[in-house]
């Protein structure tokens, strides 16, 4: 059954976001389920220019927390070096369930997170301990030394199943301490869009979902009547338990990741300064977004320019200086943007000019040798097609994205789609700068 609908037509033809809920969907990957839903409205959306849609089964439908991705769109490895970069949120998102349930003579919080393959139980005494130092005055050192002890006590070997564990150790111990939550049984469950490691905001993601689950729970307990969404001053207390979760998984985090997960839009910034956000209103922008399936390593990526710097300081710091350069044209384009109205041309406009930067920000970036065979093949796919793309985060594999423009043909979408899943690539259309972490 459809259960949400919204027109986000801006003058460019007709454009839909959908929540879709069927019990058909159950055990079905995102693909599959998509394509059900493009089977069966296959003659509506010849007659729609652009359509999003989110297919949850019954269960998922529950009342949930969820909190979406992040795509750098411009200003990668440059940003390491002081200059501007340009993030936004993207509309895949990380999900997470939590039921209270009926306690028994080992109560605990069950854990069921399907992308890494863990289902554990945490004892609540655990959470209870007096030992537990106090983060507000004995500092994060000390508190994650004493989660490790709790997680090695669980027992689990995997490397990512164990952070996983950490970081919710870690964020509902923040919780409890700096919000009074009475962890009591539950279930949790938490799946997600994103692909884990590949650039796209799944660890933030994940710590804001789990962070904004915990301070729902606690508000809920204090009032059950709770308004349905945060506010300011939860949601900046979101964000800071999400950092610190962060650490964990990051070691020194920038804080962007957080931000954008928790508060959405698009996001101006600069290593050192606080993010700056531009609210694009109701104009949207569509990319694909397209996994090469190719595993990376950032740390290796960003050590690689580095040592070209080191050896080419006078080649290499023009290049930081010209992605900068692309970065804070584009803003002036983004913000520019928010007040185009329903001028058809304007807004073209506006786009080939984001196009011609997305292209330049992909060769400065091939300069820097952060490419890989894959990321080419992906943007030489989306040049034939008459679309730009580029690599986005560290490189060496991970995303890249196609910015798709307000005049496209849909044949021309699905046949871009089919070339580059053919060719072994994960793809998937999706809208940037949304909204952050929600209660559904």
């Amino acid at each position: 059954m459809l259960q949400e609908v919204t027109d986000d037509s801006d003058g460019c033809g007709a454009k839909f976001s959908v929540i879709i809920v069927s019990d058909k969907f159950e055990g079905k990957p995102l693909l599959q389920r998509h394509r059900l839903v493009n089977d069966a409205l296959a003659e509506e959306l010849k007659e729609i220019h652009a359509f999003s849609q989110k297919t949850l089964t019954p269960e998922q439908w529950k009342q949930h927390i969820s909190a979406p991705g992040k795509v750098i769109l411009f200003g990668e490895h440059a940003v390491v070096y002081g200059k501007t970069a340009v993030a936004a949120s993207l509309n895949l998102r990380t999900t997470l369930y939590l039921n209270e349930i009926q306690p028994d003579n080992n109560s605990a919080i069950i854990l069921e997170l399907p992308k890494v393959n863990l289902i554990k139980s945490i004892p609540l005494n655990l959470l209870l301990d007096q030992t537990t130092p106090k983060l507000s005055t004995e500092g994060h050192e000390s508190l994650y030394k004493h989660v490790q002890k709790l997680a090695s006590t669980i027992g689990i070997e995997d490397n990512r199943q164990k952070i996983s564990l950490e970081c919710i150790l870690y964020a509902i111990i923040q919780v409890v301490q700096e919000e009074g939550l009475e962890p009591k049984a539950c279930k949790l469950k938490l799946d997600s869009e994103l692909s884990i490691g590949a650039g796209a905001g799944s660890s933030a993601s994940f710590a804001v979902c789990l962070v904004a689950a915990f301070l729902r729970w606690s508000q809920l307990q204090k009032n059950p009547n709770a308004p349905i969404k945060f506010d300011k001053d939860s949601l900046e207390k979101i964000s800071k338990f999400a950092f610190n979760c962060e650490k964990i998984m990051h070691g020194t985090p920038s804080g962007i990741d957080n931000s954008i997960c928790t508060f959405g839009s698009i996001i101006e910034f600069r290593r050192g300064e606080q993010p700056s956000f531009i609210d694009m209103g109701s104009k949207s922008l569509q990319v694909l977004l397209v996994d090469t399936c190719v595993g990376r390593n950032t740390k290796q990526l960003v050590d690689k320019v580095a040592a070209l710097m080191a050896k080419f300081p006078d080649v290499i710091h023009p290049i930081m200086q010209s992605i900068d350069a692309v970065s804070k044209k584009a803003i002036e384009i983004f913000k520019d943007m928010q007040n185009v109205g329903t001028d058809v041309t304007r807004q073209q406009n506006f786009h080939e000019n984001l196009a011609d930067l997305v292209r330049i920000n992909h060769g400065l970036l091939n300069a820097c040798q952060v490419s890989h065979s894959s990321l080419e093949a992906i943007v030489d796919s989306a040049k034939k097609h008459q679309f730009s793309g580029k690599l986005t985060g560290a490189g060496g594999g991970g995303f890249a994205y196609i910015l798709i423009p307000p005049n496209a043909s849909q044949d021309v979408i699905t046949n871009l789609i089919r070339e580059l899943s053919e060719s072994g690539f994960k793809v998937c259309v999706t809208d940037l700068g949304g909204p952050g972490v929600r209660v559904h």
